[in-house]
């Protein structure tokens, strides 16, 4: 087992967190369904995109040799659609009249668009125009050639990736399995959102909001759970839930009377790897292993929880999925007004990122920054990052931001 570590770096935690992510087996999902998934081995092209040469407008497969002054006049000699299995050939001295996406006949190098007719009778087309050699044609492989890798391992499929995966014939897919994840949400004060709180209590906003942002990640969460500020109902619970590589806390692993996560896991045997960590919010953060899965032990207080999920758990999850990209980059910003802050405490504070008149992005807080006021979530579009040491950022200064996933800058 391990050794725990207590109240490491913000740095030293998040590496801790991702040497331990393992990645997903493969499976095969049918086209319709990977939106959003991720790529588990390279995509080969079987062939190549376009397959054939194909006519760019609707007009007339010409030679670009037969070109006369003035005029051109040619004769008609067949008429082309897009389906038809192609094999015509244009000979010197005729057309074949060709529509939009329709195979290019052989002897022919060029098209000449309906709007360029001079004058039709019968199977004879004059053109007061002629066009130049490949012009409006549209070469085969032009796209895609056969045996290149379109796409690596770690992609995550946007509908853009889908309409390629169909153009090469892609069905089934191999994707990452989703990590399943569990979302647990503890505090003998919660009830759920639908009902109205009593005395001293408040509805659970972690549950539905880590799960959201669970999914948004691309792990598998059916549904959060709940239990009380009692040890033994933690236990059971945790016990007897559906089988999970990842497991999320939400409260619990601070050091007050009634934090009893911790306490349950080391009864259960798991192996914690770090506890406390040297930032805000999310101090009182916890990691390790329980037995095959990974828990992510979040502080209750609601921003504490959607922005340590943010910085550890989404990096977690798409380090399982094996994402070519992982972690939303840092990217710098300026300040546009002081930002305080704990010297030796790495800040995560919600931010309002904006582009200047000088093309430069610019950031300011979101006001009061308490880890109780999920407003400044819901107005954040960024994540500040403002390094452990010193007691403030000066307005004007450079800082890293990370965008949070769902937003964006603001203005755009």
């Amino acid at each position: 087992m391990d050794p725990m570590r207590t109240f490491i770096s913000f740095e030293e935690a998040l590496t801790c967190v991702l040497e331990q992510a393992v990645p997903m087996p493969l499976e095969m999902v049918p086209l319709d369904e990977v939106l959003g998934r991720t790529l588990a081995s390279p995509v080969v092209a079987a062939g190549d995109v376009p397959p054939f040469a194909s006519s760019a407008m609707d007009g007339f497969a010409v030679r670009s040799q037969d070109v006369g002054k003035g005029s051109t006049t040619l004769k008609v000699v067949g008429h082309i659609a897009a389906g038809d299995p192609g094999g015509q050939r244009v000979e010197p001295g005729t057309c074949m009249e060709i529509m939009t996406g329709a195979p290019f006949p052989e002897g022919a190098d060029a098209v000449a668009p309906i709007e360029w007719v001079k004058e039709r009778s019968g199977d004879i087309v004059t053109f007061d125009r002629f066009p130049e050699r490949y012009k409006h044609v549209r070469p085969a492989a032009e796209d895609v050639r056969i045996g290149q890798e379109v796409f690596s391992a770690g992609e995550i499929i946007t509908p853009a990736v889908v309409g390629m995966l169909a153009t090469l014939g892609v069905d089934p897919v191999p994707v990452r399995r989703a990590p399943r994840v569990r979302v647990i949400s503890t505090g003998s004060e919660i009830v759920s959102p639908s009902m109205v709180p009593g005395p001293g209590q408040i509805r659970n906003s972690n549950g539905p909001s880590l799960r959201a942002q669970v999914l948004v990640a691309g792990g598998h969460c059916t549904s959060y759970e709940h239990a009380d500020d009692d040890p033994a109902a933690i236990a059971e619970l945790l016990a007897s839930g559906p089988e999970a590589d990842l497991i999320i806390f939400s409260g619990g692993v601070s050091v007050g009377d009634h934090d009893h996560v911790k306490r349950v896991l080391d009864d259960a045997g798991a192996d914690m790897l770090f506890w406390k960590v040297r930032q805000r919010p999310g101090k009182p953060l916890a990691f390790g292993k329980l037995g095959s899965a990974l828990f992510l032990g979040l502080p209750g207080n609601p921003v504490s929880s959607a922005m340590c999920f943010e910085i550890y758990g989404r990096s977690l999850i798409e380090r399982m999925l094996g994402r070519r990209t992982q972690r939303t980059p840092l990217v710098k910003a300026r300040l546009g007004r002081v930002i305080r802050k704990v010297d030796g405490l790495h800040f995560f504070t919600r931010g309002v990122v904006s582009a200047t008149a000088g093309g430069e992005l610019s950031v300011v807080d979101t006001g009061p920054q308490r880890s109780n006021l999920y407003g400044s979530v819901v107005k954040a579009n960024c994540i500040v990052h403002l390094p452990e040491e010193g007691a403030e950022a000066g307005e004007g200064s450079l800082v890293d931001i990370q965008m949070l996933p769902w937003a964006l800058p603001d203005g755009a």
